[in-house]
């Protein structure tokens, strides 16, 4: 009797030390290529199209003046107080730009966003972990580990965990609540817990709370909840239903309080968000079909072809099985695939919450088949392939993008070839649309946000010289439009540059009926004016690597298309 404490104290050592392993290659792999886009010599914002935005709404908010209101409510306030105070700890410690670098104040920016960033690869190793911890509850270590690893590994979250948004923070709180939740289940024989139900429940609440208070959709967390109290009944169950759910409402409140002290803004932003999500976002989802298709599409490319497949199966015969872990889980799958499968805005960031089922699903697949002694013990092969990426995706993509996001970027080597290309000369370049993150780097503030007045914006465009840019402008300049054939036909500048942003929708919509008529005469100028170029212009190179044309994953390796002009 005296050596079973031993075991078990040498078990609990063991399972710590995986723990710490599997939360620091989660880190490790998010921390590489995090300084992706930041100002450089080249460029002074970021290449991403959020990242300026959200941090100057952040700025709007001072925690330790009290005051929790930036204005801003298209997600919940939580990310931009964290970051509020991420930019006051960055400021402290970081060098002061040179009153002599016209460009030193951007440089800290990138400081500011680099902080941002380290934010979410923090809460991305986080969810890793949490993923560890929930399915070492339920299946045996060898099935835990590939669980965890697939979140640790998937593409999408890996990619997103480098970015200073919302979505891996607001996944990581509604994982943490999922984990509390199902703490109310029985685990192993060799477990107790410790907690009480209504401290289960409460706390499990309040991460739903938080992850709503980052991202709204994060309150569906208390799904999990409510069925893992329906399920189990512990004792004054109802009542930990009941506190588990104020819970939940008041944490979000105090973290996004703007509902109470800013309500008309609050209102504003919120309905906002919920139609442009139901109205689509312009051409980048035009005809791509059902929701509920294209998220498949989008999780083979974030989570992992083979892994979606294996672990969808996994969770799904679990539900067959009866096991309430899975029926909890699947319940909050299902409701919120529904829930982003209707909307017309198909972003693969929206599908980081179906990767804990997925995720625990897969990992309980493969500690079922590694039990078996028959041929479907193969499938844990299978599944190591998943993991590895032999089918193109899992941990071979993440270290595909991974190395895009550690090279030059394409938008640099562009701006770097074309102005060796126009040193000594009066060359220009011209761009098929307003300069914004997709424009390569022909001057410093091309990726100024379209807040900021189109007059100054063009202003520091025209000041731009080896290479000039220059842009297809009517009299009125607010009646400009994108895709200008005058570009091609009457300014022709030596080279014409845009980029797979701008480009592969309009040609994705060519011969598709029925267009809404906004977007049939942007597909429509777009073919006039590439039939144009290709009679009076040559393609020179394509800067970048090919790949999924995914919108929220292209920001880190756009194609770049260079067009020179024919002589004379």
């Amino acid at each position: 009797m005296s050596d079973a404490p031993t075991r078990r104290s040498l078990l609990s050592l063991d399972r710590r030390w995986i723990a710490l392993v599997v939360f620091v290659f989660a880190l490790g792999l998010r921390l590489i290529g995090i300084d992706w886009g930041l100002p450089n010599a080249l460029h002074n914002q970021s290449y991403h199209p959020d990242e300026p935005i959200i941090w100057i709404y952040s700025q709007q908010v001072n925690p330790g003046g009290g005051d929790f209101d930036p204005g801003f409510y298209n997600y919940g306030t939580l990310y931009l107080s964290l970051l509020s105070v991420a930019t006051d700890i960055t400021h402290a410690y970081v060098s002061k730009p040179d009153p002599n670098d016209p460009d030193g104040m951007w440089k800290l920016i990138g400081s500011y966003h680099l902080a941002g960033r380290v934010i979410n690869a923090v809460a991305g190793a986080v969810t890793v972990l949490w993923v560890w911890l929930i399915s070492r509850r339920i299946m045996n270590p060898f099935g835990a580990i590939f669980a965890a690893l697939a979140v640790a590994v998937a593409p999408g979250h890996v990619v997103h965990s480098r970015f200073q948004t919302v979505d891996v923070l607001a996944a990581c709180f509604l994982v943490g609540s999922a984990y509390l939740a199902l703490r109310l289940l029985p685990g192993r024989e060799d477990e107790v817990e410790p907690w009480s139900p209504m401290k289960l429940a409460v706390l499990s609440g309040v991460l739903a709370g938080l992850s709503a208070g980052t991202k709204y959709t994060g309150i569906l967390a208390l799904v999990t909840l409510w069925v893992v109290l329906f399920m189990s009944k512990p004792k004054d169950w109802t009542k930990c239903l009941v506190l588990g759910t104020v819970g939940s409402v008041l944490v979000f409140v105090v973290s996004t309080p703007g509902i109470l002290i800013n309500t008309s803004k609050f209102m504003q932003d919120f309905v906002y968000e919920m139609q442009h999500t139901s109205a689509g976002h312009g051409m980048v989802f035009a005809a791509t079909g059902s929701g509920f298709v294209f998220h498949l599409l989008n999780l083979f490319e974030g989570f992992g072809m083979v892994m979606t497949l294996l672990g969808l199966g996994g969770l799904v015969w679990a539900v067959w099985k009866r096991q309430p872990w899975a029926i909890a889980l699947f319940a909050f799958f299902l409701l919120y695939y529904v829930l982003i499968g209707r909307a017309e805005v198909k972003f693969l960031r929206y599908t980081f919450p179906l990767y804990l089922g997925l995720a625990v699903g897969f990992g309980w697949m493969v500690a079922k088949m590694h039990e078996r002694a028959d041929w479907k013990r193969g499938l844990v092969v299978l599944a190591i392939a998943g993991l590895m990426g032999l089918d193109g995706t899992g941990l071979r993509s993440a270290l595909m993008y991974t190395l895009d996001m550690t090279r030059q970027d394409p938008r640099d080597e562009v701006a770097a070839h074309l102005k060796q290309a126009a040193a000594g000369t009066t060359d220009s370049v011209g761009i098929v649309s307003d300069a914004w993150f997709y424009t390569p780097a022909l001057f410093k503030d091309v990726g100024l946000p379209r807040s900021v007045p189109f007059e100054e914006r063009l202003r520091v465009q025209s000041e731009a010289t080896e290479p000039r840019v220059v842009q297809s402008l009517p009299a009125n300049p607010a009646e400009r439009f994108d895709w200008d054939a005058r570009l091609v036909t009457e300014l022709r500048p030596e080279r014409i540059v845009f980029s797979s942003f701008e480009y592969q929708d309009p040609l994705r919509l060519r011969g598709v009926a029925g267009l809404p008529p906004e977007i049939q005469v942007q597909v429509d100028r777009c073919k006039t004016f590439t039939d144009a170029l290709n009679e009076s212009y040559t393609l020179e190179k394509v800067f970048g690597t090919p790949g999924a044309l995914i919108h929220d994953m292209q920001y880190v390796r756009p194609l770049v298309w260079v067009w020179k002009r024919n002589e004379p």
